[in-house]
């Protein structure tokens, strides 16, 4: 049987359900074809369980042999936590495999592809290249720069102000938007925000029940965890009461301090025994390196990250090109004043602007609206 465009979709299609379960590894899908018949189904498991292949053809069984796979992903080749789709899928029988696109990880890398090979399977790869590319974005960007997937939220008047000349920032957008921008931070495996944030808002960073209940159901109603909280806070200024802290044991938490900076062991101790970890980064000018963060986060297997945070730190993010994707609620209100959104851009002219592309509008209700966009970056 030749390739079939619409059998690839519905690998893409199985691969869409695993998108919030899978992390860190990607969200693959796959599917076994025989005699023009879909025999098995499957995708990313939670991490260190089975992998797409794998569930696809356990639900192929016997059937699979002679059959064909579709895979979005190069099946992986190395014994990690789980042992190697190959293995399994040549002791299946398959005959042939069609692949969406290789594996960057330097530990498959053709590698895949090469064993079945050998195993005297037929091989071909290149398809639906970048509508999976775009649906594995965030685990292709870490595998190739070593750093997460870094998105922004940013909630603003339309004359750009995220708050007004009193300071009084609630709310600015619509519930309807508010909600969207909740959903918005499942995209990442941590909510990065900064002390500043937590003294100003108290907030408690999560998903509320309803939210996670839509997600489970994108999922297969697969267990869904939330996003880990990550508190920018050199010093350790954050209060025992506040609602992160008194939290930490239901949702992981863990505070950023500085090396650098005198602590109060007492009080870490504390934080400690509350339920919260912390961990020490080095500071440039007193401040987070922010960039020896994320390489932190991504050793540790963070592959996307979403900053909801004032606009110091959302702006030193973007200062230091670490930003790559915002979503920018827009409501339509003007508040005046000089609390603009990006008032700390290092830019004096438009020769130094920071640009974005692939920008996409959406009408979150009848007046709220949200720009999706990338940050545009010199290859």
């Amino acid at each position: 049987m030749a390739y079939s465009s619409s059998l690839m979709n519905l690998a893409i299609k199985q691969a869409d359900y695993a998108h919030y379960i899978s992390r860190p590894n990607p969200n693959v899908g796959a599917i076994v074809v025989k005699n023009n018949k879909v025999i098995g189904f499957g995708y990313s498991q939670a991490y260190g369980s089975d992998h797409a292949e794998v569930v696809a053809l356990k639900e192929a069984g016997n059937l699979a042999k002679d059959g064909e796979l579709y895979v979005t992903l190069e099946p992986c080749s190395h014994q990690g936590k789980t042992p190697p789709c190959t293995d399994a899928i040549i002791k299946a029988g398959i005959k042939t495999v069609y692949i969406g696109i290789l594996d960057p990880n330097p530990l498959v890398a053709g590698r895949g592809v090469e064993l079945l090979k050998k195993a005297g399977i037929k091989v071909q790869i290149g398809y639906k290249t970048k509508q999976i590319e775009k649906q594995l974005e965030y685990y292709l960007h870490w595998r190739k720069h070593n750093l997460p997937f870094v998105m922004m939220k940013n909630a603003v008047s339309l004359d750009g102000k995220i708050a007004a000349p009193d300071g009084n920032s609630k709310w600015i957008t619509s519930e309807e938007a508010r909600h969207f921008g909740r959903l918005k931070r499942a995209e990442g495996e941590a909510i990065i925000t900064g002390i500043g944030t937590v003294l100003a808002d108290n907030p408690m960073l999560i998903l509320r029940a309803d939210e996670m209940d839509k997600l489970r159901i994108k999922a297969d109603n697969n267990h869904i965890a939330q996003p880990v909280r990550i508190i920018l806070d050199s010093s350790l200024k954050i209060p025992l009461n506040s609602k992160i802290v008194e939290t930490a044991k239901e949702y992981k938490t863990i505070i950023i301090k500085s090396n650098s900076s005198k602590i109060n062991h007492e009080k870490e101790d504390k934080l400690r025994q509350m339920g919260v970890n912390i961990i020490g980064i080095n500071s440039i000018d007193n401040k987070i390196d922010l960039k020896a963060l994320l390489v932190f986060l991504a050793e540790h297997k963070f592959t996307s990250i979403f900053i909801e945070a004032g606009p110091k730190l959302s702006t030193a993010f973007l200062n230091q090109g670490l930003v790559d994707k915002v979503f920018y609620f827009i409501a339509p209100k003007a508040l005046g004043g000089t609390n603009d959104v990006y008032q700390h851009l290092h830019v004096d002219s438009l020769r130094t602007a920071i640009e974005f592309e692939r920008v996409i509008p959406q009408l979150i209700n009848k007046d709220n609206i949200l720009l999706e966009a990338y940050v545009k970056k010199d290859i």
